[in-house]
């Protein structure tokens, strides 16, 4: 057995590692181990074993009683760390917990098929994320995968909670009449309501939703 094959996760490879990556990996090997992991092969590859390749759906060693719950931890590990890493940087960016968004973690795990996670919130009918693998693909061959897992589950989130709360709609004119409408979220619709109809078609004309006056409608 050689050292890659005895010691899957290696300093070296922590140490290539860009600062954002670096987090991403100790918060990992903190949801697995609840310690501190020192950044030797062998700590590491310990903290992060569930983590590595192997010919069933999770390592058998990490097994305990009940299969689907350690898949539900190989999964976890990945997506926990990604949720609170959103939440930190939603913060930074001023959005605010229960005001903006409540992440809910749900994973219904498989040893046999496809386990499925998504982040719900628990406030309002709204899901954040939903992606799926089956358990013996979602494994990683270093910690630059690992850690790519990490950081685009955390930059999906962020960017869905912006979406969401995005307030500014941006109408667009051009000479007097409404162009285009810019940042709509999905779902809505804007109208505009035009009562300067005196060189508009009489085929054109609707009563107004407003007063019930004659006027044009122009949705976008």
């Amino acid at each position: 057995m050689n050292d890659d094959t005895e010691y899957p996760f290696t300093a070296a490879q922590f140490n290539s590692l860009s600062e954002a990556e670096l987090q991403a990996v100790l918060a990992v090997a903190e949801y697995l181990s609840s310690t501190t992991t020192e950044i030797t092969d062998e700590d590491l590859s310990m903290a992060l074993n569930l983590m590595k390749p192997s010919e069933g759906g999770v390592p058998f060693e990490e097994i305990d009683t009940n299969v689907l719950v350690t898949v539900r931890r190989q999964f976890a590990a990945v997506y926990q760390p990604a949720m609170e890493l959103a939440q930190a940087e939603l913060k930074q960016k001023g959005f605010k917990e229960r005001a903006h968004f409540n992440f809910c973690l749900v994973i219904e795990p498989s040893d046999e098929d496809t386990t499925h996670v998504a982040v719900v919130d628990y406030d309002k009918p709204v899901c954040y994320l939903h992606e799926w693998s089956k358990a013996w693909h979602f494994s990683f061959e270093n910690l630059a995968q690992l850690a790519e897992a990490v950081l685009t589950a955390k930059a999906n989130l962020v960017a869905r909670v912006m979406e969401l709360c995005k307030k500014e709609v941006y109408v667009v004119l051009e000479d007097g009449a409404v162009r285009e409408v810019e940042g709509l979220p999905a779902g809505k619709q804007v109208v505009v309501v035009d009562y300067n109809i005196e060189d508009v078609e009489k085929s054109e004309l609707t009563p107004s939703p407003l007063d019930g006056e004659l006027c044009k409608l122009t949705a976008f």
